[in-house]
């Protein structure tokens, strides 16, 4: 080859890697950009872009993995966390390490995993042990912590006042308002209503003023909307909901929690005694499970629809909307044990005995997830 021809070569590949190097570069900053702006789908696809050209640090991987959740791909969510957890370890990271550790393990804990939850919580730990760290994420595996123990009610309160302690130091609103809802919650277990559910909307205060970022902001939702229907607290309940389903409307690509909104829509409907549209809410909430919101959501919505079927005496139909519910898989949730097949064969019996019986409630804290 001649030395012209060598040099045109060279000079045509190092002007390719430019090219590539600015394209990654620029998917790399529209992807930021649309995750700052809450269209979920379009960083997710220019962030994957980005991170196929030449791998995302952890930060970044962490961006892509909430993207990823928020747009409807739930599944992706968690291989990326641990991508971003070893980005981290390698960088030497050690609060970002922990940070994604903790979302691990909490989600784990969703999917009725304790074990695995429990092992990323001591891994955690002692990764903080050993640098001598004094971060906010600390505050975090405490909230851990205080979901994976089976603690007394005063220990559980304690957890979560020492977590939102540790929010407050570092002006963290994510922190604060999650250990908020947990004390609430363990003062509404002590049979302190009033003042539990004061801490729920004082959390909640925090998500409706757009200080709380925006997954920890959906499973808030959630979790403060559970709580209010365990305890027949129908008018926040509802009031929540529609806060939520307002909070869902405004981000145009955002496909996490629309099915579980509809789902507790739907129930609020049930209690409301307006069956017809509890039904037709909870069909839409399956068609969203259906597209790709989750195992949880068609479960749900598919108990709920048996549950108005069987409040009408259409004890036929209440079977088999039970059945598909239990057909999608045996969610269980970390605070009672209960999964969906137990609760199932209860409803069963009671059709079989053509008894309508007041329904216990099916509870998750992740919907799509």
């Amino acid at each position: 080859m001649s030395e012209p021809d060598r040099r045109h070569r060279m000079t045509g590949a190092t002007s390719t890697r430019q090219e590539v190097d600015r394209d990654r570069a620029d998917a790399f900053e529209r992807g930021r950009a649309a995750y700052r702006l809450r269209s979920w789908t379009t960083a997710y696809e220019l962030l994957s872009q980005a991170d196929e050209a030449a791998t995302l640090g952890g930060g970044d991987l962490e961006l892509l993995a909430r993207s990823a959740y928020l747009s409807g791909r739930a599944h992706r969510f968690m291989p990326l966390l641990e991508r971003a957890y070893r980005a981290h370890v390698v960088a030497g990271d050690v609060a970002g390490a922990v940070r994604c550790a903790h979302w691990l393990g909490l989600f784990f804990l969703f999917q009725g995993k304790p074990a695995r939850a429990s092992g990323w919580l001591a891994r955690a730990r002692r990764s903080l042990e050993r640098s001598g760290l004094d971060c906010v994420e600390a505050g975090y595996l405490i909230t851990l912590e205080h979901q994976i123990g089976a603690h007394d009610l005063e220990t559980a309160h304690a957890l979560a006042e020492r977590a939102a302690g540790i929010g407050e130091r570092f002006a963290d609103a994510d922190l604060v308002a999650c250990a908020r809802q947990l004390q609430g919650k363990a003062l509404i277990l002590a049979g302190r209503m009033e003042a539990g559910l004061a801490l729920l909307d004082e959390a909640m205060t925090a998500v409706t003023a757009g200080e709380v970022s925006p997954l920890v902001s959906g499973l808030l939702y959630c979790s403060v909307i559970d709580a209010c229907l365990l305890v027949f607290a129908l008018d926040r309940a509802r009031e929540w909901t529609s806060a939520l389903a307002e909070w869902c409307a405004g981000q145009e690509e955002l496909f996490a929690f629309t099915g579980i909104c509809r789902v507790r829509r739907a129930e609020i409907l049930q209690l409301q005694g307006a069956w017809q549209e509890a039904i037709e809410e909870a069909g839409r909430a399956r068609e969203l499970g259906a597209r790709g919101a989750g195992q949880q959501v068609s479960a749900a919505a598919c108990y709920q629809e048996g549950e108005v079927h069987r409040l009408r005496g259409d004890l036929s139909a209440a079977e088999d909307a039970y059945r598909r519910a239990s057909a999608h898989r045996p969610l269980q949730s970390h605070r009672g044990g209960r999964t969906v097949r137990r609760d199932l064969r209860h409803r069963r019996r009671g059709c079989g005995h053509r008894r309508a019986r007041r329904a216990g409630r099916l509870r998750s804290d992740l919907a799509d997830t």
